[in-house]
């Protein structure tokens, strides 16, 4: 067991971090850090300093099963919370929102120990965001008025020249569209290619310039609802002093 410290210097996400939290959980969520994880238990830090104020943690996965079991986070003025967490999460989900006590607070910290669950596809992602209470209520993928639920299907990290990256999405289930949101730079989207299950695919309009934060509008698939296999981007990140980009997916169900 060993500790890494992740000192998060990063941009907004704007994400519905899906229903399964509170309801009244509304409002911008903050990347906090992400670390590769692998087969072992282990214990990792991801700092919070500097990031603002947070109501509300929650831990998403991507690329491999997560067992967590046990997370506490340290707040700026030194006090600890123990969070209820001992879950079993799937790649491409995330854990329940898990709700900080008191006001809104500044994060020094997040410690975590966790196992992941050995399979063909390697390491796991986990990455920890914040509610950041003080940016306002937020549309989150699909805006207010789009009905349906979002789920969380992949990050990818992008660099700084025109780039093509993939999202293997086998066992999903259906979705009738898809989003795409920005952290920590910008992202100038060239095209989206769907490939489903049923071995139709779709080109997807996006020509879309999207500022760190902010996501591209819903992309509807044509005719219902359907399994997708892969999900091609094409894009180019916009060079800056705030590095890559992280560039998530999202399926309307």
């Amino acid at each position: 067991m060993y500790v890494k410290v992740l000192t998060a210097g990063l941009g907004l996400l704007a994400a519905a971090l899906s229903a399964a939290g509170p309801a009244s959980a509304q409002g911008r969520w903050e990347l906090l850090g992400q670390r590769q994880v692998g087969f072992l238990v282990d214990r990792d830090v991801v700092s919070g300093r500097g990031q603002g104020r947070f109501s509300v943690i929650r831990i998403c996965v991507a690329n491999a099963p997560v067992q967590f079991r046990e997370v506490e986070v340290v707040f700026a003025n030194g006090e600890r919370q123990p969070l209820p967490m001992n879950a079993f999460v799937r790649p491409g989900s995330c854990s329940q929102n898990l709700d900080l006590s008191g006001e809104a607070r500044r994060i020094d910290r997040v410690n975590l120990v966790y196992n992941s669950v050995p399979n063909f596809r390697g390491s796991a992602l986990v990455s920890v965001y914040g509610l950041h209470t003080a940016m306002g209520p937020g549309p989150g993928p699909g805006g207010p008025t789009t009905e349906g639920m979002w789920d969380r299907l992949g990050t990818r990290i992008v660099g700084f020249q025109a780039d093509r990256d993939g999202f293997d999405l086998q066992g999903e289930g259906r979705f009738r569209a898809l989003r795409l949101c920005v952290a920590r730079n910008s992202v100038q989207f060239q095209s989206v290619e769907v490939h489903f299950r049923n071995g139709e695919q779709q080109q997807l309009p996006v020509r879309h310039f999207v500022r760190a934060g902010a996501c591209t509008p819903p992309l509807d698939f044509d005719g219902r609802e359907r399994r997708l296999q892969r999900v091609v981007m094409i894009y180019n990140t916009v060079p800056n002093f705030r590095g890559q980009a992280a560039v998530t997916l999202y399926g309307q169900r």
